[in-house]
């Protein structure tokens, strides 16, 4: 089983046809692709899935527009830019599906489906307009022993080519992944905690109204105090929802990050969204860069660690399009802390709209400010 990703900046399809070809050299018997693509190739996915299709010919390869494209070396933000990942070992099968009128719950039931019954592992790509976590829980009704995860798409849906060279664009896009040791999978959000995390006692309409025996906009007003005053300049603040038994693999609350949406002073609650409910725990957190190089080091090193005793082939990394240098202020942060832990593995990746994170039993779920990254090994 062998692997090779590539990351160039590029402005049209043919000028990317001769990396295809040479990474394509470089695979024997190649099972699946992946080519990530931003700027000004977003528009022309579709005469890029022939140049695609021609290069890589008889490898199924799923075509995904990005804020930013990423490999082990670069990570690419503002400029026309292209990066992928062939690999041999394994079955990938794609699929191409949803149309404008489908509802989110019924197009995640059929995704399901086209998952199978047997465990699997799973790529979902989504238009970032009209997205909605009922997808989620749909597909995981029709495919509960699924493991999904993915990312938001920038600017347009995405490509599938299918072994025999059929073209297809959707709003979903995806493969699954057979065959191979199901990937390890974990997640990263950039953002650090300003309150303690409370129980969530009082929801009115995705307003939280009580949180940890306070008003939440008290708790709001406690831990920065210009969001919680209408028109003054603030700080941008999110909330971090916590299920009490949802935990990382080194025992740390494994929360989601929510934009505050609004406040109502005379009710003194604070807008999230169906998200929040009672039971769950919640804090206010904000945007860190070194939260951010933390997590994700930590994140890094128990991947690697839960990966002794099989051979890391090849990994995909999807991480926010609101980290990166505009997080960081210097490019190429993120990689670099992957490459200490991985060395010259081949990776590749995108800056999303949003990201998408396995859970054990449960549906997966949308993530905001978080990385995703999972390595994918030789069977054993």
């Amino acid at each position: 089983m062998s692997a090779r990703s590539f990351c160039t900046s590029v402005t049209s399809p043919d000028g990317l046809f001769r990396v295809l070809r040479e990474t394509r050299a470089a695979v024997p018997s190649p099972a699946g692709g992946l080519v990530f693509v931003t700027g000004p190739l977003v528009p022309h996915l579709r005469a890029l899935a022939s140049r695609v299709a021609s290069a890589w010919k008889g490898v199924p390869t799923v075509l995904v527009p990005g804020a930013g494209v990423l490999h082990e070396r670069a990570e690419l933000e503002g400029v026309p830019a292209a990066s992928g990942l062939l690999w041999s070992g394994g079955q990938a099968t794609p699929f191409a599906l949803g149309d404008a009128e489908d509802a989110p719950r019924a197009l995640g039931e059929s995704i399901g489906q086209a998952l199978g019954a047997r465990p699997s592992s799973a790529l979902l790509f989504h238009r970032a307009d009209g997205f909605d976590t009922s997808l989620l829980e749909g597909l995981a009704v029709a495919a509960p022993s699924a493991r999904v995860f993915g990312a938001g798409t920038v600017g347009a849906g995405g490509m599938v080519i299918t072994a025999e060279g059929e073209e297809r664009a959707a709003r979903a896009v995806g493969m699954t992944l057979k065959g191979l040791a199901s990937p390890i999978v974990a997640s990263s959000p950039a953002c650090r905690l300003v309150s303690d995390l409370a129980p969530i006692e009082e929801v009115n309409a995705g307003m939280v109204m009580r949180l940890g025996g306070r008003a939440a906009l008290d708790e709001l007003s406690r831990c920065a105090p210009g969001a919680a005053s209408p028109g003054a300049p603030s700080p941008l603040v999110f909330a971090a929802l916590v299920e009490p038994d949802d935990v990382t693999d080194d025992g740390r609350p494994r929360f989601v990050i929510r934009p505050v949406r609004g406040i109502d002073p005379s009710r003194r609650g604070v807008m999230i969204g169906a998200d929040a409910r009672p039971g769950l725990h919640m804090a206010f957190a904000v945007r860190d860069a070194q939260t951010a190089k933390t997590d994700l080091e930590t994140m890094a090193r128990v991947v690697s660690k839960n990966a002794l005793g099989a051979a890391p082939r090849f990994a995909l990394y999807l991480t926010c399009a609101g980290r990166g240098q505009s997080l960081h202020g210097v490019p190429d942060a993120e990689v670099r802390i992957l490459r200490q832990r991985f060395g010259d593995l081949p990776i590749a990746g995108m800056h999303a709209a949003f990201e998408i994170s396995p859970r054990e039993g449960r549906p997966s779920r949308l993530d905001l400010y978080t990385s995703v990254l999972a390595l994918f090994r030789s069977p054993s």
